[in-house]
């Protein structure tokens, strides 16, 4: 099996090759999903998983919607956490975004569980809003190529992020507050379908007023 380096080279190669590619047009974030998706699945497999274990679902939700993640990681079958994907260059804490779009984002994001940002550059782990780990690669994605190189922390950020297991609620107050920050998102997600005047939810919220 390959080893991080190796990985990370790789990665660093295919990425520069999307994102040099002058023929192709694009949001620039939009290149770095197959290399990004290559690059977690053998993580996954670095980190002990079988093979087939972990999936990445590309979420499919229209580009106007700022509430969810770029995709959503799986382990056996159940749902592990979140990926959002940045411009290379944008940066990948995202509590240093400048742009209200971002800015937004993350305040509905935060409230997701277990939540890994990254601009191609570094990876950040979030889990319920709280910083758990900053993994900055060693070169720049655009132009590094094979020369990308990250730490042995970045095996760590993954396989924290892989291994997450829901906490059950040990009272009422702890199920209201995770149930909230859910609803929240819910709720946010909901107010910009109505916002553009979505048929489905537009009657939907007729008939309930």
């Amino acid at each position: 099996m390959a080893g991080l380096a190796e990985l990370v080279s790789n990665f660093g190669a295919a990425a520069k090759g999307k994102l040099s590619n002058a023929a192709v047009k694009g949001a620039p974030e939009d290149q770095l999903r197959t290399p990004l998706e290559t690059l977690v699945l053998q993580l996954a497999a670095l980190a002990g998983h079988q093979q087939t274990a972990a999936k990445l679902v590309g979420e499919t939700t229209p580009a106007h919607l700022s509430t969810r993640p770029d995709y959503a990681v799986s382990v056996r079958k159940a749902l592990c956490g979140y990926i959002e994907v940045k411009a290379p260059g944008k940066g990948f804490d995202p509590r240093r975004f400048t742009s209200d779009h971002d800015k937004r984002q993350w305040q509905k994001l935060k409230t997701l569980p277990n939540l890994i940002y990254t601009d191609g550059n570094g990876f950040t782990l979030w889990q319920d809003g709280e910083l758990i780990a900053t993994v900055p690669l060693d070169g720049d994605i655009e132009t590094s190529g094979a020369k990308l190189a990250a730490p042995p922390g970045l095996l760590g950020l993954f396989t924290d992020f892989l291994a997450w297991q829901p906490i059950a609620p040990r009272s009422a107050k702890q199920l209201a507050g995770i149930a909230a920050r859910l609803c929240r998102l819910l709720r946010e997600e909901v107010a910009e379908e109505l916002e553009r005047k979505n048929p489905g939810l537009t009657s939907l919220s007729i008939e309930w007023r």
